[in-house]
């Protein structure tokens, strides 16, 4: 059954609107023409998109194909409505997105304008359009179409050629999260506002607003370039049973462990705090490598403390309390350790990587709703595995250069999904990348 309509006005953009739903494994359409709907086959598609090959046409030649294609698509089984755009704002955004909000006849249904394609280098800030951080106007994409609201600002273009009130929403809004921003678009919903347009600059912002619709409760029409019509799709159409309270949102929570003293990681592990509400708890690791009681206490600390604070959070890590701090001083007190203990620098580094191993077995088997770990560094995600029992890793695919995707096999957690990266991956944004693709795996 059609679950998800999106009009497009034109067929290539429509279709690769079609290929990001595809990846959320459903089932495709795209259809040119009110003739094919007669077929049969057709209604055996979870997504339809529909092209009415109107981008150069007049805005009100634009309005009167997109109000008679939704009507003819409108169907009480339907959960999502998206207008497709052009990704630098080319055609009749305005004309086509009252069309539809028209046709589909709800006075409180809201449009919710998301003109960002972070893939793209697509985004909109301060309600300005950007491509690759330049005003669209400026840019080479730009020279294609001059209609461009001439401030450059979606904003403006909504301000002045949507015959609703229109309101903005910007990074600041953000902040405070999901369901911070969900309240902010009831409110202006509320208002009377017919089309909100929303800043956005990467994928994860792209999420945080799908969470926030929803959480929002409001009847919606995605109206984008494909990235937020694909996420609040599979999120709509996915969302099961056991989803929280809290507008819906469905809670996928993750696990991950990063040590060493590599400044690369402690900027990862920044970036994802920035993006993310994630529980990180410190791991002492002079107690790892001390004697074995305060090894012991250390481990159980560790586990105890993110074991009991995870209701609150999707994503919690366990890491190194001299994250990136690779100064004179932590060296210093690194080596004194090893004289004192009698060690050598590899068994001290055992023991430190088989402690994550023996915290994420503590954590697992005390959460039994943790669906994914993440390791960075072939140590500990040796010492994990060991500590489950796995055999090894089923890979699956590839997350980022050094970054793989697979599930443990066999063991206490066999098909535990996991993302492993290296030390030495170079890419600041690679653990917020590893969890943004874990949330997609488990989602569909």
């Amino acid at each position: 059954m059609i679950q998800c309509i999106v009009i497009a006005d034109e067929l290539t953009g429509g279709s690769a609107v079609g290929a990001l739903l595809e990846k959320n494994h459903c089932k495709v359409c795209a259809l040119m023409g009110s003739q094919a709907l007669k077929e049969p086959a057709v209604a055996k598609f979870d997504c339809l998109v529909y092209s009415t090959n109107s981008r150069r046409l007049t805005p009100e030649q634009s309005y009167q194909l997109v109000f008679s294609a939704t009507r003819l698509l409108r169907s009480p089984g339907v959960q999502v409505y998206a207008k497709r755009i052009d990704p630098s704002m080319r055609g009749n955004t305005c004309a086509e997105t009252q069309a539809m909000l028209d046709a589909l006849g709800d006075p409180d249904r809201v449009a919710v304008v998301v003109p960002a394609f972070p893939a793209l280098g697509r985004s909109n800030v301060g309600g300005y359009m950007l491509v690759h951080g330049r005003p669209v106007s400026k840019s080479l994409a730009g020279l294609e179409d001059p209609r461009v609201a001439e401030s450059g600002r979606v904003a403006d273009l909504f301000t002045e050629k949507f015959h609703y009130q229109a309101e903005a929403l910007h990074l600041k809004e953000y902040l405070k999260g999901p369901i911070y921003l969900a309240s902010r678009i009831r409110e202006l919903a509320a208002g009377g506002a017919r089309a909100l347009v929303m800043d956005c600059t990467s994928q994860e912002e792209v999420t945080l607003i799908a969470d926030a619709v929803i959480a929002s409760g409001i009847k919606c029409l995605a109206v984008d370039p494909g990235p937020f019509t694909a996420t609040l799709a599979r999120k709509i159409m996915r969302l099961s049973g056991d989803s929280t309270a809290e507008g819906g949102m469905r809670q996928h929570r993750i696990f991950g462990v990063v040590g060493g003293i590599n400044p690369l990681i402690a900027a990862q592990m920044e970036m994802l705090k920035l993006v993310d509400n994630v529980l990180v708890v410190s791991v002492h690791h002079l107690e790892l490598i001390s004697d074995e009681h305060s090894r012991m206490a250390e481990i159980s600390r560790v586990a105890a403390e993110i074991s009991s604070h995870f209701d609150s959070y999707e994503i919690a890590f366990a890491a190194s309390d001299n994250l990136g701090s690779a100064n004179p001083k932590v060296i210093s007190d690194f080596e004194d350790a090893l004289v004192k203990t009698n060690r050598s620098e590899s068994e001290a580094l055992d023991l430190i990587s088989s402690a994550y191993g023996e915290i994420t077995r503590r954590v697992l088997e005390k959460r039994g709703d943790i669906e994914a770990v993440y390791t960075a560094g072939a140590e500990f995600t040796a010492a994990i595995t060991r500590e489950l029992k796995a055999s090894g890793l089923k890979i699956q695919g590839q997350v980022l250069p050094l970054t793989a995707y697979g599930e443990m096999l066999g063991g206490n957690f066999n098909g535990l999904k996991c993302v492993t990266s290296a030390s030495t991956a170079t890419d600041a944004n690679t653990i917020t990348d590893s969890i943004q693709y874990l949330k997609r795996k488990l989602e569909v």
